[in-house]
């Protein structure tokens, strides 16, 4: 095997049972990675599922093979922030019913709010994301969230529309008394990549406060690779840089959080 080809390979950091809860299939292959190829050798190499994520009206047929090729993968549909920018927010609900109706995914999302790019107006966000909770209501589906700099108003929707069936609030990138803070409104917290970054240890005194029945772990691939592969694209098999890191923040055994992620996992995203 020649050095070139040693550089290309995709490096994997798994242990059987653990769950990337948050991936972008569509993502992976629009940088032009092989994300059937991807996903299928985290499989073989341990990955026990994980849920691959909408984030535009009428994305779930272009994804919908994962489900068929990978059963142990789930799909999600939503209308990420960006959707907000479109001038007919109900006929972008209405695309998403349909494809809730159509394919049965297992979660609403990803949905939120983000102040850090330009998405429309941050009311627009809001009444978008409330929207597709009460969507994930009366379909009595969990919901996903995306939040960046927004914590106080993602709260307030949350506040004003509770979801039913229970959320994750994925990536995490706030501090601890926003996290404490989440985990009161009844949410799962997800952590990606940037908590292993050397730059985050506000994000892992964050990581450290979240009890360990609302855990999540995620690649949310493409991006955000861990500390080590910085600067190559993400997928599901380095999911295993985020479990040692939350590992070593809890001092618990590896394998004792791996059991207790795919409980929360599978108690918020039942078959």
């Amino acid at each position: 095997m020649s050095s070139t080809t040693r550089k290309t390979e995709p490096h994997f950091e798994l242990l059987p049972g653990m769950i990337d809860s948050h991936f972008h299939s569509a993502m992976m292959e629009k940088k032009g990675m092989d994300s059937k190829a991807l996903i299928s050798q985290a499989l073989q190499a341990g990955l026990a599922g994980g849920i691959d994520i909408g984030i535009e009206a009428g994305d779930t047929a272009r994804r919908q093979w994962v489900q068929r090729e990978f059963p142990q993968i789930k799909l999600a549909a939503g209308l990420y922030p960006a959707e907000a920018e479109h001038e007919n927010i109900t006929g972008r609900i209405a695309l998403l019913c349909e494809d809730i109706e159509r394919y049965s995914p297992a979660a609403v999302g990803e949905m939120g709010v983000d102040r850090y790019w330009n998405y429309a107006t941050v009311e627009r966000q809001q009444e978008l994301m409330r929207q597709q909770i009460e969507v994930a209501n009366h379909y009595r589906l969990p919901i996903i969230i995306h939040n960046r700099d927004a914590d106080a108003e993602v709260l307030q929707v949350l506040k004003d529309t509770p979801p039913q069936t229970g959320g994750v609030l994925h990536c995490f990138s706030s501090h601890a008394a926003a996290a404490r803070s989440f985990v009161d409104a009844g949410l799962y917290i997800s952590f990606a990549g940037n908590l292993t970054y050397k730059k985050s240890d506000a994000l892992r005194e964050a990581a450290a406060a979240v009890p360990l029945d609302r855990l999540l772990a995620e690649t949310d691939s493409p991006f955000l690779s861990p500390q080590k592969l910085r600067g190559k694209l993400n997928h599901p098999g380095q999911v295993g840089f985020v479990y040692h890191t939350l590992a070593e923040l809890h001092g618990q055994e590896l394998e004792r959080l791996i059991q207790l992620i795919s409980e929360n996992f599978r108690r918020l995203f039942p078959d």
